[in-house]
């Protein structure tokens, strides 16, 4: 009976590792995650603002702390934070996005980043889809009219027959395209590589743009996608849909794109600042929501442990004191 109890004693002793959880809701939906972090002999320090971490605060957990490991969220990780973080080893990000990482930093520190791509693809993909009814069907404006003691039924548009437009065909992209085929929608895609697939036509950005009548980006670029001239090339009343970054998309010319009615209706899951607190508000034809691309409970819980196991891994590879060979 004692021997377990003083062999797993020991390999918590020779660990001496500590990990730093940044993201907010961390083991919020399922105590999985944290209990796969104590098994393995890992001590675990947790965000205590309760909100995403500004660069100077994160910068000051990791320098002033010996965390080994982070599972990170979406919080800057520049140069600075990374340069300061002597014993940081390994990052595990929650999540697909690395652009809050300064990898280039990390690759000199010799920390190994990882990401959780695959468990999101279908958590995104859904939200996507029931971006695009709640556009087309007006479901958002009914509810507001409703609480306004206002009856007034809004006259929508089908699915079934519109061409959408999807930019970026990785794992969510196509997953949007597979879902949107059975409501009957033809799909175009454009991606900066070149793909050989028979059910769904790969055009220029262009015509993309010129032909379609619903634009979805899944792109997983920084760069910055859809602005004035992107626009222009739209069809009048077009639908704009952002699940992948707030920097695809100038916020500003959307705005004027809305206000004009040039693009219909849109909806943005992310922004350029988060949290948001722009103009976007002030119009009734678009539809916010507070980047939950990942939130959905099944999709989290995954992600969670995923990002675990893949800093345990990392954190294998790391010399532990106390067992010098």
């Amino acid at each position: 009976m004692q021997g377990p109890r003083k062999i797993s004693q020991i390999r918590s002793k020779e660990l001496k590792m500590k990990v730093f959880i940044s993201t907010t809701t961390f083991a919020k939906y399922s105590k999985e995650p944290l209990s796969i972090l104590k098994k393995h002999g890992l001590d675990y320090g947790m965000n205590p603002y309760g909100r995403k971490l500004k660069e100077a605060e994160i910068g000051d957990i990791l320098k002033e702390n010996s965390y080994a490991g982070l599972i990170a969220g979406t919080e800057p990780l520049t140069g600075k934070v990374l340069k300061a973080a002597g014993s940081l080893k390994a990052i595990s990000r929650v999540g697909v996005g690395l652009d809050n990482i300064d990898l280039e930093a990390a690759k000199k520190q010799n920390i190994k980043v990882r990401n959780t791509p695959s468990v999101l693809i279908d958590s995104v993909a859904e939200l996507t889809i029931g971006l695009i009814l709640c556009c087309l069907r007006r479901i958002t404006s009914a509810d507001r009219n409703i609480r306004r003691n206002v009856w007034k039924k809004e006259m929508g548009l089908l699915l079934k027959g519109k061409t959408l437009g999807i930019i970026g065909f990785g794992g969510i992209g196509k997953r949007v395209a597979q879902m949107a085929k059975v409501f009957g929608l033809k799909v175009l895609f454009h991606d900066i590589k070149r793909l050989k697939l028979k059910a769904y036509e790969q055009v220029s950005l262009d015509r993309l743009l010129e032909e379609s009548d619903i634009i979805s980006i899944h792109s997983s670029t920084k760069d910055l996608l859809i602005s004035k001239k992107e626009i222009s090339k739209m069809k009048r009343g077009a639908v704009l849909i952002n699940t992948s970054r707030g920097t695809a998309v100038d916020e500003q010319d959307l705005y004027k794109a809305l206000k004009t009615g040039k693009i219909s209706v849109a909806a943005m899951d992310v922004f350029n600042n988060e949290p948001y607190s722009g103009k976007l508000r002030e119009l009734e034809n678009v539809v916010l929501t507070p980047h939950v691309g990942s939130y959905a409970m099944e999709a989290r819980i995954m992600m969670e442990i995923e990002a675990v196991k893949n800093l345990i891994k990392d954190l294998k590879t790391v010399p532990r004191a106390g067992n010098e060979r």
